[in-house]
């Protein structure tokens, strides 16, 4: 019998966890033409609520493109990325993708390369220089509303974990992407990203070019009655019982982050496996051996941060991370100069092994900061 529950990896239909309101505020308003700018921490299940939004508007006819920036480590790979994801979205055969590459990317002079798998993929037949990049980018971006326009057929174009273009002069490319965007009436933009603070400036620091350029979206934690309900479905469906107060315990030791749930999930389902009933004696060991089996992914983590990164990590896990640069925490937690806390916290946050919420800094893995709390303090 198969796991029911999955992480780390996107997923759809029966094994997405219920974020109904939210998949259809985020797919009207794609429909409508708007501009999103969706936030959401990581483990919250972002991209497969990303996914499973293309896959509904693929189906109502539309052209879908999803643009993953951790995959882009450079302009050349940018615009490669951009080009293929554009131009598969809307042509798959062969002949016909070669055809609308050559007529839509006339100036990039893209290549078209078949993988072993047999689907098409972009590469550029020269290195592109940061200076003379804006004009080829111009191309690219008004690819989707002149096919949209041409085929009269309506485009949706996502850019995931948006925040990294910041490694490629984000500033420029912002700007060179809002010029063209505000004028596109056949194509909606999804900008999603991990590093809240981050989106958050994009569209509300006047400074910036994305400023007041749509709305923003930030995601939730599941609303603690819905994810019980599919909770207790997938155990159900595979004949397992659950005792009273264990959905409860469960949300309560993952903090209801949706990774982590389905993560521990995951194992009281394998370790129960033979008596098919899930108790609240079984959360603690499972919980243990989790942390025994990530112990080795920790560790590594732990060995990379300075001293004092160290003692601001144990200081947020045992205190909380509400004012930290108060001079009583920094005098409980025996961190020395402000300074220096804001130095650690700016690290900190850049590793992404901290992220602050309302003024409120914590540790983005649920399950670090248990480790931490286990074998470091």
């Amino acid at each position: 019998m198969k796991n029911p529950f999955r992480y780390g990896e996107v997923v759809t239909g029966e094994d997405f966890a219920d974020r109904e309101t939210e998949l259809a505020e985020l797919t009207r308003d794609l429909k409508a033409g708007r501009t999103i700018f969706l936030i959401s921490p990581r483990r919250y299940g972002k991209t497969s609520l990303i996914m499973n939004a293309l896959d509904k508007l693929q189906k109502e006819g539309f052209y879908t493109a999803y643009i993953d920036l951790f995959k882009v480590s450079s302009f050349k790979s940018l615009l490669e990325l951009y080009t293929e994801v554009v131009s598969q979205a809307a042509e798959t055969k062969i002949e016909r993708f070669n055809r609308l590459v050559r007529e839509f990317f006339p100036n990039i002079r893209p290549k078209v390369v078949i993988r072993s798998d047999g689907s098409p993929s972009i590469e550029l037949d020269y290195e592109v220089k940061e200076k003379s990049a804006g004009k080829l980018f111009d191309e690219v971006y008004e690819a989707p509303q002149r096919i949209a326009k041409k085929r009269n057929k309506s485009f949706i174009v996502v850019f995931d974990e948006f925040q990294e273009i910041a490694n490629f002069n984000g500033d420029a490319i912002e700007k060179g992407m809002r010029a063209c965007f505000q004028h596109h009436d056949l194509v909606s933009y999804l900008f999603a990203g991990s590093r809240r603070h981050i989106i958050s400036d994009m569209v509300t620091n006047k400074r910036r070019a994305f400023y007041n350029m749509g709305k923003v979206m930030p995601l939730s934690k599941i609303p603690v009655e819905e994810f019980k309900s599919f909770l207790v479905d997938k155990f159900s469906r595979t004949g397992f019982s659950v005792e009273a107060g264990v959905l409860d315990e469960i949300l309560d030791v993952t903090e209801n982050y949706p990774y982590n749930v389905q993560f521990l999930c995951h194992e009281l389902w394998n370790n129960c496996l033979d008596k098919r009933e899930i108790t609240l004696d079984d959360i603690t060991p499972t919980m243990n051996g989790i942390l025994d089996g990530q112990s080795a992914v920790y560790v590594t983590i732990w060995n990379t941060l300075p001293r004092h990164q160290k003692r601001m990590v144990i200081a947020i896990a045992a205190s909380g991370g509400e004012k930290i640069f108060s001079h009583d925490f920094v005098r409980d937690n025996d961190l020395g100069a402000v300074s220096s806390v804001q130095t650690s916290i700016n690290l900190l946050m850049k590793k992404e092994i901290i992220e602050k919420e309302s003024d409120i800094y914590y540790i983005t893995d649920v399950f670090l900061k248990k480790w931490i709390k286990k074998e470091m303090m």
